[in-house]
């Protein structure tokens, strides 16, 4: 009896195996174009950062708006400090001025004139000065306010070192002593015996408080 002979098959062919999708052509050219893109993007981006005409950085431009806000504040030009009043003008010989007599009351005074002599007197009590000379002032008194009282006693001087000058109270026609009404004048001499030179002349109110003063070159 006989076998039958049977040869074995070979082994059927297995099919390949698939290749992954990252390495078909349809897959890595695409990609590799986008890879390239992107590199790209980032070296151009870079560069656009690090090149001199590149955007200020926000912390820069913040810094740079206070710096802005004074160099402004700077060109604006302060406003002008007002002008202060200008000071009255001090009496002077052949002007008018004006004297507080207290209680609102004001004399209106003029020192007409204001010369130096050696004698002041023609009468017996006439006496040669003291102190080397005569300042012999011609004094016009009006009343500008109220009532005011023209007296003699009213006035005093000082030389330029400081001296006080003596009243003389034997001048002729010397200034009287008395009320003076709005819209009258009294007018006489006040002889002071001082040292020659610049002097200053006060004018005293009734409690004998200088009230103004004048300058005699």
């Amino acid at each position: 009896m006989t076998h039958p002979n049977f040869a074995p098959f070979p082994p059927a062919a297995q099919a390949p195996a698939p290749r992954p999708f990252f390495k078909k052509k349809r897959f890595v050219i695409p990609a590799g174009v986008l890879l390239l893109g992107i590199m790209l993007g980032s070296c151009s981006g870079g560069g656009a950062g690090t090149a001199g005409g590149g955007s200020v950085p926000a912390a820069s431009a913040e810094a740079a708006q206070p710096a802005a806000a004074q160099a402004s504040a700077a060109a604006v030009p302060a406003p002008a400090a007002p002008a202060a009043p200008a000071a009255p003008a001090a009496p002077t010989v052949g002007t008018p001025f004006t004297v507080e007599m207290r209680n609102g009351n004001v004399a209106r005074i003029t020192i007409v004139s204001a010369v130096r002599t050696d004698t002041v007197s023609t009468t017996a009590f006439a006496t040669p000065p003291k102190n080397g000379t005569y300042l012999l002032l011609d004094v016009l008194w009006e009343t500008e306010k109220g009532a005011t009282s023209s007296n003699p006693l009213y006035f005093s001087a000082k030389d330029a070192n400081g001296r006080k000058a003596d009243l003389s109270m034997f001048a002729d026609n010397q200034l009287g002593s008395g009320e003076v009404l709005p819209g009258d004048k009294s007018r006489g001499f006040i002889a002071l015996d001082i040292a020659p030179g610049a002097a200053t002349v006060m004018i005293s109110d009734p409690l004998l408080q200088e009230a103004a003063r004048i300058q005699i070159p």
